[in-house]
Order: structure tokens, then C-alpha cells, then sequence
């Protein structure tokens, strides 16, 4: 069986050609050649095959395409089964594309040998097996993203093979190949200086400095600047008549070997994935990242550096300019580094590298991906050492003196890079990586947050549809919000829209609230949010991931430091150093307090949505149960504190339903610091100490309840003055009920186990008070005294005339729902005590 991929697409059994019917085995047969003895992942066929947007049943189809290869080609084992996907074992079949590589190996092995004219003569046979544009015909991205390597090793081979053909003494018939190649590619540098020394060794030196003047000139008017240096070099050789430019074939062939050694020919490699269509957004970051770095960066032409973005460490005129973009899973780190890579490739004409350095199976090692940098480099197979510490010294090597623009994507640690960073300040790294690898030296950090707002409805846009989301404007923006403005989420929400047409932005956002886990429906047609997280969540050490997991108890928005101490049941130091091993994979958010500096931890949404999946899988309901129970437990101790430290020798009185609570005891020193200012804490702390309470009635921890919503009563009454309506009898103007203790623990009780509005603070008066009685009304409702329900919401009625308008319209609503009557559950029906009834 013969297979031909250096043109169109061709299969021969013993000099008979074979037809490959259908688009796709065409597609995965092309795939599977390209990387032929090697196993080639079903997802990747499935994204060579459909791209983006699979269908359903893309994993069975593929089946089918390989069932079919095998039966057109029957060829036994040919094709054959390789977890995770398949592999295309050529063995004694032919492959042009194997004879290609044969053929330049040998070339360059006589070349080593210093026998220069059996070099091109390998070289010249080579470029015959071409046919024309390699796997023509074949639409591809993957495909077309392989076969523009193939194409750049065909064209750097063709340089190779002339630039020893005139190191032999033949520039006089070069002249005229090398002006065509040279038309042909005007912005490579290597025929344009090939061709300057072909024509000054002809004698015709005024023509070759002619030569070099218009490729000067074309370069600043396309890239916007100068030649390299070794063009410049050899335009300087020519003008001043230097002598060792004349290199004849009279000279021994140890002198000839020295010339095909200085001149030893390296491929140009253009590995960057493609651009996408709709990058959105990130004006400001994209014009940091496409200035001039500060050091010795070979860019030239790019202007003087702007305003400092990020964080810029002083570099020397010899250091390698390294930029770290750091962010959350599915943030944009790799599609803003590839566009700005492709922005910058013009600077780089010596060759862009790319790696992803977070395979499925794990990392990917810096052996491994020096390997594959050392091949697309042109080192034949034979010549990589095989230690890591030689790789890099010959990768290194080979980058001397030249401008390669570096891609490392999804690094997991500094050593995982280190090794992958070139030796001279000609080049530029662009690292990204879910971890802030502050280990890193003299690298410039650029950290990328979501988007803002208007970019996020504009992404949404862009791929949804415009008139679908400016139609649905408000509808769009509370979808942005459940993707935490991230793209990858954004892509995924957008792909879900594009193949429902006929769902509206409230469908999606009704499903994402209503849906027991919300990533499933993110992590559809090729975009997957979850897998994204728990690449994050994978990388921490087992305390940290357990950590993650039941900070999702806790119904908090944020929380202190301290919170994870009980949660984990360890000391404080510990929790936090796990909370900050969170934070620095970005898997939490930090907000600092701009009055006490504090730190306060933050879930995104999305990783509280993949936490509580972890949750309910990795921990038993025993263990979450009882890390609610520490957790609650440490903000009665707290509270206890925070009483004790207006002036009681005692915690403040529970009743007896709330007796014997077990607290959970925080060391000294920390208490002293959380509640420097007892007062200020309880104000900060209110929202979550009231959420507190509902979440312990609702999983019923009645005494739990009980015992917080008289702590926090204590506490406000000492720290806070209650509201104008907080009297000693109990009674008010007009009949309504007033705060006392008995009363205010009625309020906060109904607030938390009904699920009525908390009193917030900042509100108005009038305000408090509606509130405060509409959430009474409903607490009652729910155990079915629906006289008191309506009496308390009469009393609201009547309090009404200087309420703001929020608060007379949840009385009206209020209103409305008392005619519904539904059952009380049963937290609220067990916890309100019975209090005097309203006239």
C-alpha cells in the first residue's frame, strides 16, 4: 500500500490508485498520515472533522469513518485501536512523506560529512516527491494547521539545499532560482541573502547591494522594520569587498564542510495555532503585550514602551524578555496569547513556537516539548539527545543570534518552563498558566480578569446573534452574570443559543437557575466549562481540594480567613495557607477591605457550582453536615465574644431550644484580631450572620438557629441601636409591634427560616419597619395564622406613607401572596414563637 500526502491526497495498492470515498475518511485518513505511527486522540479527529460545534453522535461517526477506512484500504492492522483514540501504522507500506524525511536526513548527514554536492543531490530528490500544496483539497483547520508545517519544512529544505549548492560553487546557476524564490517569499530573509551572495560571487556586486536596498525597503514598508542582523551583516561584507564571501569549490572539502556548518541551515517554524474570528475586547491588554518589552528584546520597529501594565521587572540588555498571563480557568489566557502572538509574528521572522503544556494525560514534560521544538527546528530524529538537560542545550543553540517568538500555554510550574526559555534576548517568551508562578524570575506578569460587562454582551453577540441579545438586553446581561463574564463560559452560553433558535435569553437564563448543576449546561458542543475548573482543582494538593469543596457549605458570598479552620476542622494558620494555595490557581478571589486591609475570600460563581458538585460526590452527608456544625458553631463563638466585649462577663442568654450548642473556639490571637473593633465586625459580618440563621433552619439545625438568632439580637442591641421602631412594650403607633428582644428574635427567625427580606443595612426607617413586618406576615403565613399574617401586613399597609418604593411594592406583592396559602415548611412552622397578637 502506497499513501501520498506531498499534493493531493493519493492511495495506491501496488501502483493501482484506490478512491477514498467521502469527505470525512478523507479528512481522518489525512489525519491519521500526518501523524502517522503515532496515536492520534478521538476528540482531535472530531475536531479535525466537524470543529467547534460537533454533533451528538460525533464519537459513534468517527467509528464509522475508521470501520470504513479499514474496509476501503483492507490492509490488517493498518488502523488500529489505541486508547484514547487511534493509530496508523504504515510498516512495510509507503508513505512519501516518511521517503521525504529519509531523503533529508541523509542529506544532512553528508553534509555534516562535508560532502556538500551529495547533500543537495539528497535534497533535490526530496523536493521532487512534491506534487504540489501538501493534502490539496482537504478543508480542515487541523489538516491545513499540518500541512502549513509541511508546507514551511518544503520551503526551508529548498533553502537549505541552495544555500549548499552555492557554498559548492555553484552561484552563478542560482542566480536565477534564487530571484524567483526570493519574488516568491519577499518578506523571508534567507533567499534575499542567498540570492545578495549568489550575485556578488558572480561579480555583480552593484546589483546585489541593489538587492539589498529593495528588501530593506520592503520590509519597513510592510513590517515597519529593519532587516535582521545577519542581512545587514552581509550588506556590510559586500559594500567593504570582504574577502571571505568568496568561497569557491577549489577549496578542500574540510573547507567546504566549515562552510556548510557556518551556514548550517535551520527551518523556519510557524507552529501558532490559528487566530479566532471573534476575539473580543482587551484593547488595553493586547497594546501592553504588543509594546516593546523592556531588556534586550530583538523586536525592532515595534515604537518605545508605553505606560507600565501589569507588573515589569527591570531586565538587563542580555535577558530574555518572559511574559507570565495569569487568570482563572476559562478566562481567555490562550486565545489572548495566540492573537497577540500572531500580532507579533511579523517582529519574529526567524519563527513562532507553540506548546500546550497541559495535555489530557497530564502535564507535558519539558523533554517532550523540547523534542518536538528541536524537530520543527530542523534537527533530524537521529541528532536529539535524549537527556532534557541536552535537549535544552542544543535548543538553546539553535535559537543563537536568531528572533523566535516562544508560545507556552497552560504551564503548571516554573520548572515545567524553565527549561524551555531560550539563551539570547533576540527572542520573546509568552507563558500563560492558571498559577502565578512567582517563582519565575525577571518575568513581566499581566493578570486577566473577566470581561467587563459591555465586552461580555458583545462576545455574547458576536457569536449568538446581535438582534437576539439587543433584543433581549436585560435578559442578556443576567446570562453574562451567570457566566462570571468569562469567555469559555460566554462561548458555551452562546453555542447553546446558536443551536436552539428558537429559545429566547430567558429560556437559557431559566435553566441555568433551575438546573441542579448549572456546568451541564455550559459544558455543551465542544466548550467545556467543568473540565476547565477541575483541571485547576486537580493541580492542588488533597487539603486544598477538600477545602474547596466545603467552603461550598457555608451559603456565604465571602468570608474571612478564619472560616476555613472550622470548616476543614484544623487551626487558622493552616486553613489559610490552603485558602491561599486556592487563591493562587485562582480558583478564589480575594477582595482586601480599604479600611482594615483585611482579606476577604470570594467563590465565583462557576467554581461554587463545580465545588458543590465535588461536594455532593467526594464528601458523605454526615461530613458536610457536620462542617456546617463547626462552621455555625465559630460564628457563635464569635458572637459570644463580641457581647462579652461590651462589657458582660457571660455569652448572652438562648433559650432553651438553643441550649448546648457545641462553639467551635478560635485561638486567642486570631479572636483578638477579628474583633479588634467588635462593633465594625458585626457591621461588615450582618448579611451573612442573617443568611446563617435561615441556612441552619433550613437543614434543620433548629437549635443552631435558635442559639444565633439570640446572639446576633444581643450583639445588635449592644453594638447597633435598633431601628426608631424598637420599644420596650412591644407595641406602636397604630397598633404595629415593635423590636424587643422577644420581638427582634421574632423578626430574624422569620427572616432566616421563611425566607423573607433581611432587614439591610443603609435602608430608611420606614423601610425597616415594612420590611421587617412583611417578613413576620409571611413567617406566619407559612405556619397558617393567617389573621396574625394579615394584621402584621395591615400594620405594614399603614406604615406605608413614607416607605420607599421598593418596600410598597414587596408589601404589595406580599398582599397578593396571602390569598395562596401554601403549606409552611417546617423550619419556619417549629421556630416562630408565638408573640402578642396585632390589633
Amino acid at each position: 500500500m502506497e499513501f501520498r500526502i506531498l499534493g493531493p491526497l493519493e492511495v495506491a495498492h501496488e501502483d493501482v490508485p484506490l478512491q477514498v470515498r467521502g469527505s470525512r475518511q478523507r479528512t481522518v485518513l489525512a489525519l491519521l498520515l500526518l501523524e502517522a505511527e503515532r496515536i492520534v486522540p478521538v476528540d482531535r479527529l472530531i475536531d479535525g472533522v466537524w470543529g467547534k460545534e460537533p454533533p451528538a453522535t460525533s464519537r459513534s461517526q468517527i467509528q464509522i469513518c475508521i470501520s470504513s477506512l479499514r474496509h476501503q484500504l483492507s490492509a490488517a492492522g493498518l488502523i488500529t485501536t489505541r486508547p484514547p483514540g487511534y493509530r496508523l501504522r504504515t510498516g512495510e507500506h509507503a508513505l512519501d512523506l516518511a521517503d521525504f524525511e529519509t531523503r533529508v536526513a541523509d542529506g544532512r548527514r553528508s553534509a555534516a560529512e562535508g560532502r556538500l554536492r551529495q547533500a543537495a543531490g539528497a535534497f533535490r530528490t526530496a523536493l521532487a516527491l512534491w506534487r504540489g500544496p501538501a493534502l490539496h483539497g482537504i478543508g480542515s483547520r487541523l489538516v491545513r494547521g499540518g500541512v502549513a508545517q509541511l508546507d514551511e519544512q518544503r520551503l526551508a529544505l529548498h533553502e537549505e539545499c541552495l544555500e549548499l549548492e552555492l557554498a559548492a560553487g555553484e552561484h552563478q546557476r542560482l542566480v536565477g532560482e534564487l530571484a524567483a524564490l526570493a519574488a516568491a517569499h519577499p518578506l523571508r530573509e534567507r533567499p534575499r541573502a542567498l540570492l545578495m551572495t549568489a550575485l556578488y560571487r558572480s561579480g555583480r556586486q552593484a546589483e546585489a547591494l541593489t538587492e539589498y536596498r529593495r528588501t530593506r525597503e520592503t520590509f519597513i514598508e510592510e513590517l515597519g522594520i529593519e532587516p535582521g542582523e545577519g542581512l545587514r551583516r552581509l550588506h556590510h561584507a559586500i559594500l567593504t569587498g570582504d574577502p571571505r564571501l568568496i568561497q569557491g569549490p577549489d577549496g578542500g572539502p574540510a573547507e567546504r564542510a566549515t562552510v556548510a556548518q557556518r551556514h548550517a541551515p535551520t527551518r523556519v517554524p510557524r507552529l501558532l495555532p490559528a487566530d479566532v474570528a471573534d476575539f473580543t475586547g482587551r484593547r488595553a491588554t493586547v497594546a501592553a503585550l504588543l509594546e516593546r518589552p523592556a531588556g534586550g528584546s530583538g523586536e525592532q520597529g515595534a515604537g518605545e514602551p508605553g505606560p507600565e501594565r501589569g507588573t515589569e521587572p527591570p531586565t538587563g540588555p542580555t535577558a530574555v524578555p518572559v511574559t507570565v498571563v495569569t487568570g482563572r480557568a476559562g478566562v481567555g489566557k490562550s486565545t489572548l496569547a495566540v492573537h497577540v502572538a500572531h500580532r507579533l509574528a511579523a517582529r519574529y521572522p526567524d519563527g513562532q513556537l507553540f506548546a500546550s503544556l497541559s495535555g489530557t494525560g497530564g502535564p507535558v514534560g519539558p523533554g517532550d516539548v523540547l523534542g518536538r521544538f528541536l524537530r520543527a527546528l530542523g534537527v533530524a530524529e537521529a541528532e536529539i539527545p535524549a537527556g532534557t538537560e541536552e535537549r535544552a542545550e542544543m535548543y538553546r543553540d539553535r535559537l543563537a543570534g536568531r528572533r523566535v517568538l516562544v508560545v507556552l500555554d497552560g504551564a503548571g510550574t516554573q520548572q515545567q518552563v524553565a527549561a524551555l526559555l531560550p539563551g539570547t534576548a533576540a527572542c520573546r517568551v509568552l507563558i500563560t498558566s492558571r498559577h502565578r508562578l512567582t517563582g519565575l524570575p525577571a518575568a513581566r506578569r499581566v493578570e486577566l480578569g473577566p470581561f467587563d460587562r459591555a465586552d461580555a454582551l458583545e462576545f455574547l453577540a458576536r457569536i449568538a446573534g446581535r438582534r437576539r441579545v439587543e433584543g433581549q438586553q436585560a435578559q442578556a446581561a443576567q446570562l453574562c452574570a451567570a457566566c462570571d463574564d468569562l469567555p469559555l463560559a460566554l462561548r458555551g452560553a452562546a453555542a447553546r443559543l446558536v443551536a436552539r433558535p428558537h429559545w429566547t435569553v430567558a429560556d437559557l437564563n431559566r435553566r441555568l437557575l433551575e438546573c441542579a448543576r448549572p456546568l451541564d449546561e455550559l459544558s455543551r458542543s465542544g466548550t467545556d466549562v467543568r473540565a476547565a475548573v477541575a483541571t485547576a482543582y486537580d493541580s492542588r494538593t488533597p487539603g486544598a481540594r477538600r477545602l474547596l469543596r466545603l467552603l461550598a457549605v457555608p451559603q456565604a458570598a465571602s468570608f474571612a480567613s478564619w472560616a476555613g479552620g472550622p470548616l476543614l476542622r484544623t487551626d487558622p494558620l493552616t486553613s489559610q495557607d490552603l485558602l491561599e494555595e486556592l487563591a493562587e490557581s485562582y480558583l478564589l478571589e480575594v477582595d482586601i477591605d480599604p479600611v482594615s486591609g483585611a482579606a476577604r475570600y470570594r467563590l465565583p460563581g462557576l467554581v461554587r457550582a463545580f465545588a458543590r458538585e465535588r461536594l455532593a460526590v467526594e464528601e458523605t452527608a454526615g461530613a458536610h453536615r457536620a462542617a456546617l456544625e463547626r462552621y455555625l458553631g465559630a460564628l457563635l463563638f464569635l458572637l459570644d465574644e463580641a457581647y462579652r466585649r461590651g462589657g458582660h462577663d457571660r455569652a448572652p442568654e438562648s433559650g432553651s431550644g438553643g441550649a448546648g450548642v457545641t462553639r467551635w473556639a478560635l485561638p486567642a490571637r486570631w479572636v483578638g484580631q477579628i474583633l479588634a473593633d467588635p462593633g465594625d465586625w458585626y457591621g461588615r459580618e450582618r448579611p451573612w450572620l442573617l443568611l446563617a440563621v435561615r441556612q441552619a433552619a433550613d437543614a434543620g439545625l433548629l437549635p443552631h438557629a435558635r442559639a444565633l438568632a439570640d446572639a446576633v439580637v444581643a450583639v445588635w442591641g449592644q453594638w447597633r441601636a435598633a431601628p426608631g421602631w424598637g420599644g420596650a412594650d412591644g407595641t406602636g403607633d397604630g397598633g404595629a409591634p415593635r423590636t424587643s428582644r422577644a420581638g427582634g428574635r421574632a423578626v430574624l427567625v422569620a427572616v432566616a427560616g421563611a425566607g423573607g427580606w433581611a432587614v439591610g443595612p443603609g435602608t430608611a426607617e420606614a423601610g425597616d419597619e415594612i420590611e421587617a413586618l412583611i417578613a413576620l406576615a409571611g413567617a406566619y403565613r407559612h405556619r397558617g395564622e393567617h389573621g396574625q399574617a394579615r394584621a402584621l401586613l395591615a400594620a405594614a399597609r399603614r406604615a406605608a406613607g413614607n416607605a420607599p418604593p421598593e418596600a410598597v411594592t414587596r408589601l404589595t406583592v406580599a398582599l397578593a401572596e396571602e390569598g395562596a396559602r401554601p403549606a409552611p415548611p417546617e423550619p419556619a412552622r417549629l421556630l416562630l414563637p408565638k408573640v402578642p397578637a396585632v390589633p
